[in-house]
């Protein structure tokens, strides 16, 4: 008989627990009993599990003995489901504003059916989505996503729980990569004359170390040849002078320019690091593909890393601006998003199916000792 799964995401750890019980018991209970699963968020997991145990301490909750057999940790945070289900872009996955909790009564769950979602904005496959939605989907549900599947009698409902359980304890177990944050920035050398502050500066010093240099070799020479009467040669107490004050101006500007480099920032260099922190937030908000953080970054340069820079020198308060900029982009890209149809009950099968029969191919050809 098929289990039930659930995805429940709420605010607080407190609400994720509160959701999943009435009056003291569990709300949500398999047909034989056992109580169903619940997907919540990452980001609030360890709050509900503490909350739940005190609860159960307390004789508050009754028939629990482990809250963790009932609670399972999603690959999302709680902004991140709710900013995916704000813009409405998967059928399936609901938020409800009058409490702000999310759910997706779908078999792949929250996690499962963002990461389907996900994998089609980038531009894959459907078959691609599917397979990483399954993989997401046991990873955080384990062996009771199978159990949740309606299998007939032809299929070995054995070697799919243990292909399960070994999915979700082993990483690198089959060859595909499931959605990672990756960083991605604006990267440019680009020098604007007569607008890079730091160049200013870097000028004022030079020039002063210079005349500091010069007018401590004069000193320095006067004091060791004292005042000529070491030297008597006008021409070689001349040369000596000249020297001592190119070595010294030039190893005072050296130093100046290592001191800058290392320690001045640039104007390009700061308005370079608001916007690439902006669009590491927009991308950890809004769950940006890799395809898409590349369109911002087009988009947000338009191939001129010059003409940015000059619009954003001319802006009183540089970190709004970026904000703004990087905000409308993503804006623009969520809009453009399509609208997702999760995969059936059937396709998921079949995609399982595929999934359970190239991990055995693996092993028969790979860890065959026959084959050594």
């Amino acid at each position: 008989m098929a289990k039930v799964l659930k995805s429940k995401y709420n605010s607080t750890g407190e609400r994720c627990v509160d959701a999943c019980l009435s009056y003291g018991e569990l709300r949500y209970i398999n047909e034989d009993g056992s109580p169903i699963n619940i997907e919540i968020p990452c980001d609030k997991y360890e709050e509900a599990i503490s909350d739940f145990e005190d609860r159960v301490r307390e004789g508050i909750t009754q028939n629990v003995i482990d809250p963790k057999e009932i609670l399972r940790r999603g690959s999302l945070t709680y902004t991140q489901a709710r900013n995916i289900a704000n813009e409405g872009k998967i059928k399936g996955l609901d938020f409800f504003e009058i409490d702000g909790s999310i759910e997706c009564n779908h078999i792949l769950g929250i996690s499962g059916s963002i990461e389907y979602a996900l994998s089609l904005w980038n531009g894959e496959s459907r078959e691609e989505a599917l397979l990483k939605s399954i993989v997401r989907a046991i990873k955080v549900y384990g062996e009771e996503f199978i159990r949740g599947l309606s299998l007939d009698n032809t299929v070995d409902a054995t070697s799919y729980i243990k292909f399960a359980k070994n999915l979700q304890t082993i990483d690198s177990m089959i060859d595909i990569e499931l959605y990672k944050l990756k960083k991605y920035v604006i990267d440019s050398n680009t020098h604007i004359v007569g607008l890079d502050g730091k160049g200013n500066i870097v000028k004022i010093i030079g020039l002063s170390v210079g005349i500091l240099g010069s007018v401590l070799a004069v000193i320095l020479i006067q004091g060791l040849t004292n005042d000529e009467e070491i030297i008597d040669n006008n021409m070689i107490f001349t040369i000596l002078n000249m020297i001592t004050i190119i070595v010294l101006v030039l190893g005072f500007m050296k130093g100046s320019k290592f001191i800058s480099d290392k320690y001045i920032k640039s104007d390009t260099q700061l308005i370079m690091e608001m916007f690439n922190e902006e669009l590491e937030k927009a991308s950890y908000d809004n769950l940006l593909t890799e395809k898409e953080s590349r369109i911002i970054l087009k988009n947000i340069t338009k191939g001129e890393v010059a003409k940015l820079l000059l619009d954003m020198k001319g802006s009183v308060n540089k970190k709004i601006s970026s904000n703004t900029i990087v905000t409308k982009e993503s804006k623009f890209i969520l809009d453009a998003r399509r609208i997702v149809i999760l995969p059936s009950e059937y396709e998921i099968k079949e995609g399982l199916s595929k999934l359970v029969g190239t991990y055995q191919d693996k092993l028969s050809s790979e860890y065959n000792v026959n084959n050594i």
